[in-house]
């Protein structure tokens, strides 16, 4: 599902808060070979930046990297963050292609809080009753404000856009797994969690809201009086042990997790309600989800069982690469996804 874009040649750019990571992948079929990758940082506040000078300072980090990267091709597929992103799912009754259009037209309307002519909106079938043929759509809008500015901004980056997606659209292609027909990715990022519920490999419900590590960082900042820098350290070190540091991290860290988990449960419960499925297990990833002792909380809490996601799963290297990878897997999932669209 793309906002909007074809296919062909190119390198996955995703965006993030705090950095910038790059996948470019040759293929034939569903068969992937890694041939680049890459992540720099990105200094604080530029990526959220509208000025034109931090969309030029960003652009610049941009081409610095693919270069370093040894990434030839101009042509990019990148991804729109989930906070810019409305979605939907509707019913449809079976209907002929223009008439589908202009459903799709009138449900956005009616479904997407913004005037129609502020966003750009795309959609996907997710599935169709073999009885009634009824179809189940997913309708997907994003700002045109917000578009436009990425597009400015990799025009400053002398790049081809191919195609901007959804980084859960891109999740949802990288970390599907053959073995667990439906799960539920929980990607929590430094500055914003996303919700994805994947079934057969195709994106089904999503959602994103802003809590997240960094919001964990600055409540250990003020809860123990340290710095910034001090805070992260102590997140990432004791998280949520309890048996360390007195389980004063645990406590500061642990009505946040709580309020990230109840709303993972309610997107759970709401799709069981839709589907009459439940779902068992959950996908975890983001560069905030390493945390000591996080996949033995979600367990305990949420009742289902956790395993971390895997961008790579699907795709060859070099065997002396596999350590590196496997310990960026959990930010990487964005950036692969791009690069497999196709």
């Amino acid at each position: 599902m793309s906002i909007f874009g074809g296919t062909g040649e190119h390198f996955g750019l995703d965006i993030g808060a705090n950095h910038i990571r790059l996948v470019e992948l040759s293929h034939a079929g569903s068969k992937y070979a890694l041939k680049a990758y890459a992540q720099a940082p990105v200094p604080a506040g530029v990526a959220q930046s509208d000025s034109k000078l931090d969309l030029q300072k960003l652009a610049k980090i941009i081409s610095e990297l693919a270069h370093h990267a040894g990434i030839n091709t101009k042509n990019v597929v990148s991804a729109i963050p989930g906070t810019s992103v409305f979605n939907a799912t509707v019913k449809l009754p079976p209907m002929s292609q223009s008439e589908l259009e202009k459903a799709i037209t009138y449900q956005a309307e009616q479904n997407i809080p913004l005037k129609i002519d502020e966003v750009k909106f795309d959609y996907q079938i997710l599935s169709e009753d073999p009885t009634t043929k009824e179809l189940t759509v997913m309708i997907i809008a994003a700002t045109k404000t917000k578009v436009n500015q990425l597009l400015e901004l990799l025009t400053y980056a002398e790049l081809n856009v191919v195609a901007l997606e959804t980084s859960t659209v891109a999740m949802a292609r990288s970390l599907a797994m053959p073995s667990v027909p439906l799960a539920m990715i929980l990607d929590i990022g430094s500055t914003t969690t996303e919700i994805a519920v994947i079934e057969g490999g195709n994106l089904i419900q999503t959602r994103s809201f802003p809590l997240a590590g960094y919001g964990m960082t600055r409540a250990i900042a003020q809860n123990l009086g340290l710095e910034t820098d001090q805070a992260e350290q102590f997140k990432q070190r004791f998280g949520l042990s309890q048996d360390k540091l007195e389980g004063q991290v645990y406590k500061v860290l642990e009505p946040i997790l709580k309020n990230i988990l109840d709303e993972a449960i309610r997107s759970a419960k709401f799709y069981q309600e839709q589907s009459g499925k439940k779902i068992e297990r959950v996908i975890l990833t983001g560069g905030s989800s390493r945390l000591p002792q996080i996949t033995e909380y979600i367990k305990t809490y949420m009742g289902v069982e956790i395993s971390y996601g895997n961008p790579w799963s699907n795709v060859s290297y070099k065997t002396a690469d596999s350590d590196k990878l496997n310990q960026m897997a959990p930010e990487f999932a964005t950036a692969v996804g791009l690069a497999m669209r196709g």
